[in-house]
């Protein structure tokens, strides 16, 4: 996720335990190719190299592998998992550059020919590629169609979020496409992982995900893992000794890794991702939201969220 999922977020997770897989935020394959002041802070591996998954988004094959083989000439490429490539993201920014969802409305060869390219360039690394249903006028044999090309050009995983490019968050995702993508690879691919993605907050939103997915391989977490780092621990039922979660106190571990860990200029437009979705774990989180959001940067921002428990001192200890 954009503006998310950075080294100082993934630390974030790793205190409550962390997860299986971390996926890097969107590594713009041009702009990482022409060595912008930035982007090495986009390839960064911390705090566990060994779960890290480097994204990929861009609408040139050619940047894309040269991309893909400068990362894996980085330091720690040898500990990490592999290349992700996004053909998912719906952002009006990336699909008008070709990118992302636009991917799914490109002719197959055209696909096909760059997911072969980065298989090579991957070598024995993971290749895999997130996608959405498609167009609004997407078909199960488009989308099975999609999913044929991409495993037999060389993917290891297909991460599926089934919803169209235009479908809203708010709309309920549609797991039965999951399950349709799952079956299909695992009768012709079975060398071939399927994960499904979406509206898993808790985890009985898991268990049914589960449950109604029996031949998907993994879950792929989002939005939640946001605004309730500890999301990952609370599915593997590894909680607090207390069964609390210190809300400012988690708050204040992540302002201090933002500084450590990006660059100053990034310090104000992450912190104000982190708290637009950090603030709904609060019962007046449209109030405190506003206020925060609303501050010239990302100390004064805490220092707000800090004094809405002077406010309401028994919301600070998050019963889990």
């Amino acid at each position: 996720m954009a503006a998310i999922t950075h080294e100082a977020f993934r630390r974030s997770i790793a205190r409550f335990g962390g997860c299986d897989e971390y996926y890097t935020e969107m590594i713009h394959a041009a702009s990482f190719i022409n060595g912008g002041p930035y982007e090495a802070y986009y390839a960064h591996c911390g705090p566990e190299p060994a779960k890290i998954v480097w994204q990929l988004t861009g609408s040139d094959t050619d940047k894309l592998v040269r991309c893909a083989e400068l990362l894996l000439e980085h330091p720690d490429s040898p500990s990490v998992i592999g290349i992700d490539m996004n053909m998912g993201c719906p952002a009006p920014e990336i699909y008008r550059q070709g990118a992302g969802i636009a991917w799914m409305s490109k002719p197959l060869a055209e696909v096909e020919q760059t997911v072969k390219a980065l298989r090579l360039v991957c070598g024995t690394k993971r290749l895999s590629v997130k996608i959405r249903l498609g167009e609004e006028d997407f078909s199960e044999n488009d989308l099975l169609d999609f999913a044929d090309m991409l495993c037999a050009a060389g993917a290891d995983r297909i991460t599926l979020h089934p919803r169209t490019r235009k479908e809203s968050y708010s709309r309920p995702i549609r797991k039965k496409y999951v399950q349709l993508l799952a079956e299909f690879i695992k009768a012709h691919y079975p060398a071939v992982s399927v994960a499904g993605n979406g509206a898993i907050d808790c985890p009985k939103a898991l268990a049914d995900f589960a449950a109604f997915c029996p031949d998907a391989d993994a879950f792929m977490i989002g939005r939640s893992a946001l605004q309730k780092p500890w999301i990952f621990a609370l599915l593997k039922g590894i909680l607090p000794e207390q069964g609390q979660i210190d809300l400012l106190k988690t708050a204040e571990d992540f302002i201090a890794d933002l500084e450590e860990c990006q660059p100053e200029d990034f310090w104000k437009t992450r912190a104000q991702r982190f708290f637009a979705y950090y603030c709904d774990n609060v019962q007046f989180a449209h109030y405190i939201k506003s206020q925060v959001l609303q501050q010239k940067n990302h100390r004064t921002m805490l220092e707000r969220f800090a004094r809405y428990f002077e406010e309401m001192p028994g919301e600070r200890m998050l019963n889990i």
